[in-house]
């Protein structure tokens, strides 16, 4: 993705919302999805003030954005689809990104990463917005941020449960990745 090359300095983490109300601390939602590497070689120019890695287990973080642990959630799950899988995702995973982003700051600059920048971190992504918007703006913003997104459909599903949307959410999950957005 070459979001830092093509965005300007004023069109990073552009808000999502104008205003956010619903989150405890009004955090509009200043977001940028990437793989691992992308935050390493964009760090200077992302600047993120708060970080979400996901990494499989027993793998190591590579010369990551030096953030405070109280500004970097790292979650421990690989990509797996199959909830029995030993390294799937656990709904902890999602109730403790829920409860970072819920302690973020107005004037937090959100970045989200995994490996690829395409299944988990976009998932996960996904479940946050829809936190804050019905499942198919949340799909539509997804995609504005990452348009080669395919979120794990596992993680997906975790954020569905815990929103209580009774499967709307993995429904618009099921419309990626998608070259075009349609409304």
């Amino acid at each position: 993705m070459a979001l830092a090359a093509q965005a300007t300095e004023g069109e990073l983490y552009r808000p999502v919302l104008a205003g956010n109300p619903a989150h405890p601390s009004g955090w509009p939602v200043r977001v940028i999805v990437g793989s691992q590497t992308e935050a390493r070689h964009n760090r200077a120019f992302w600047t993120p003030t708060h970080l979400i890695s996901i990494r499989a287990p027993a793998t190591r973080l590579l010369s990551m954005i030096e953030l405070p642990p109280e500004r970097h959630l790292e979650l421990f799950f690989g990509d797996a689809t199959d909830p029995d899988a030993p390294d799937a995702a656990r709904a902890e995973a999602i109730s403790a990104t829920f409860a970072f982003v819920d302690g973020l700051p107005e004037d937090a600059h959100l970045l989200i990463h995994c490996l690829r920048g395409i299944g988990r971190s976009t998932a996960l992504a996904l479940g946050i917005l829809a936190r804050y918007m019905a499942p198919e703006a949340a799909a539509a913003a997804l995609h504005a941020l990452r348009p080669e997104a395919k979120p794990n459909r596992h993680v997906v599903g975790l954020c569905d449960a815990e929103l209580g949307l009774k499967g709307k959410l993995a429904k618009q999950a099921l419309r990626f990745p998608a070259k075009v957005w349609k409304g």
